[in-house]
């Protein structure tokens, strides 16, 4: 057995707290807008943070987009990550144990102001605040007062030889061989205060077993994972094939040294394995309402609950889900951080786009998803409409600069930038940004006697563009005509009236 050292457990509450993910923004504009570009930065980023292996998957709606798999899964047996490559998903994990629980409560088992004492066949009372009931609603948003003391948060290479239903009694009942009335209950009155709790949520999955009459494992494995087509996940070692888990990875500076597969006793607050293949149909269970392939696993209602803040004194937690800021996107989702793990799994409830990234790294994938989320608005993203033939003079002479004019409309209402091509091998760089519909100008000079085309075409900020717009000749230099000039500019108003004419002036 291995105690967790003090400066390393630190750092672990604070990686596995999903309150402190709120991400870095990295402002507006779009830097990723096609598979090439994603690919180049991940394989970048994971050089730079020295992330061995990683896999992520992207959903829209309820359609998977995009799914990718880079670096090494084992690299003492030079395998290489899949898309179905396994990752322990630590604190994301919480997520299904909520959902597990949460299916219950729609049955009508109990109400989440129910105290947990009615259901469990012990008592769990805070020593400082006795007469005050521990409920289901705060297990769900870490404010039980039920706190971690990772003196007693054992890990282990391997499934835990402890069960996690025997060491939750042991730690939260007195004469408990891991009791401590001081260091496993927070010091303020339960239901006051949020504290990111693993073993509140342990306790949660507990919950499920003694509810559903089922073992906690079964029960989310009929009711959850096999809804959702999640057939290689699993909560210990012993019931997957080890060969498939990606190996999580310390880089010490020089090297990557491997942990080896490590198993808690809080095993539903984080011990999930599972592809990012697999997770994101979780995800897109709760972008789409609880529903997933024809099949509702949980109500509408449901997942509007465990998506809506929940604590007057913490407005980023629901039940269990966290509110982040991902490159300037409210989303909603979890994070995980491990020894040789992290995870990512969020989504934007306005654009219905999910991002699911995975390693066996230990750096923040923050950069990462917010990438992908890019790319995801690129190809959910409705380009501009075609803009508008150019308006100008159609005759002039060289070395005068002439002015031109366009305007089109962006169907998601955005700032939109106009490239004009003069026909003469030049162009005016991107101008803008304009909003849609306004008239974009542009002016020019021709240096040489010649006719010429004028195009226009437009994109919006996330790099999507329109087509280019009807050509508009241009012939240099002016010779004065005034039955010609009268023709081009009655053209000019009505150039749909007139198709046989521009051809003849064409």
């Amino acid at each position: 057995m291995k105690k967790i050292i003090s400066v390393m457990v630190l750092v672990l509450i604070l990686l596995l707290s999903s309150s402190d993910v709120y991400a870095q923004n990295h402002g507006d504009e779009k830097t990723i807008h096609s598979d090439s570009e994603l690919d180049d930065f991940i394989l970048q980023t994971m050089r730079q943070k020295h992330l061995p292996g990683l896999s992520a998957s992207l959903v829209i709606d309820d359609a998977v987009k995009w799914q990718k798999a880079y670096g090494s899964a084992d690299i003492n047996q030079n395998i290489s990550v899949t898309n179905d490559t396994l990752f322990k998903i630590a604190s994301v994990s919480k997520t299904i144990t909520a959902t597990a629980l949460m299916q219950l409560y729609e049955q009508g088992y109990f109400d989440l102001s129910d105290p947990i004492n009615a259901y469990l066949p012990y008592a769990v009372i805070d020593p400082r605040y006795p007469s005050t009931n521990i409920t289901f609603h705060m297990l769900l948003t870490h404010s039980s007062g039920i706190i971690d003391n990772w003196q007693y948060l054992f890990y282990f290479v391997g499934d835990a030889p402890i069960s996690f239903q025997t060491f939750l009694e042991e730690y939260l009942v007195p004469g408990g061989q891991y009791y401590d009335p001081e260091n496993n209950f927070g010091s303020w009155e339960p239901g006051t205060r949020c504290q990111y709790s693993n073993i509140a949520v342990a306790l949660a999955g507990y919950l499920v077993e003694v509810i559903s009459g089922m073992s906690f494992t079964d029960y989310v494995e009929s009711f959850v994972f096999s809804l959702l087509k999640m057939d290689e996940s699993a909560w210990f070692l012993r019931d997957l094939n080890v060969s498939h888990i990606a190996m999580p990875y310390h880089w010490d500076g020089i090297d990557y040294i491997p942990y080896g597969h490590i198993g808690y006793v809080d095993v539903p607050a984080g011990d999930l394995r599972t592809s990012a293949s697999q997770l994101i149909n979780f995800l897109m269970m709760f972008i789409n309402d609880g529903s997933y392939n024809g099949q509702r696993i949980l109500q509408n209602s449901t997942v509007q609950l465990m998506l809506s803040p929940q604590l007057p004194f913490q407005q980023n937690i629901g039940l269990i889900f966290w509110k982040s800021t991902i490159g300037g996107r409210a989303v909603w989702g979890h994070n995980g951080a491990d020894f040789g793990a992290r995870a990512m799994m969020y989504f934007d409830p306005t654009t219905h786009i999910g991002v699911v990234v995975l390693s066996n790294g230990e750096a923040d994938l923050t950069v990462i998803s917010d990438a992908i989320f890019d790319y995801a608005e690129s190809l959910s993203n409705s380009p501009p409409e075609t803009p508008q033939r150019p308006l100008g003079s159609v005759q002039g002479k060289i070395n005068i600069e002439y002015i031109y004019t366009s305007s089109t409309f962006d169907p998601d209402g955005g700032q939109l930038y106009y490239l004009w091509d003069w026909g003469d091998g030049n162009n005016s760089g991107w101008l803008g940004p304009y909003i849609s519909g306004a008239t974009c100008e542009a002016k020019h000079i021709w240096s040489a006697k010649n006719n010429y085309n004028i195009k226009v075409k437009a994109k919006d900020t996330s790099g999507a563009e329109s087509a280019w717009s009807d050509p508009l000749p241009i012939k240099m230099p002016y010779t004065y005509n005034p039955i010609l000039q009268f023709l081009e500019l009655l053209f000019q108003r009505f150039p749909n009236v007139f198709p046989l004419l521009r051809q003849r002036m064409g």
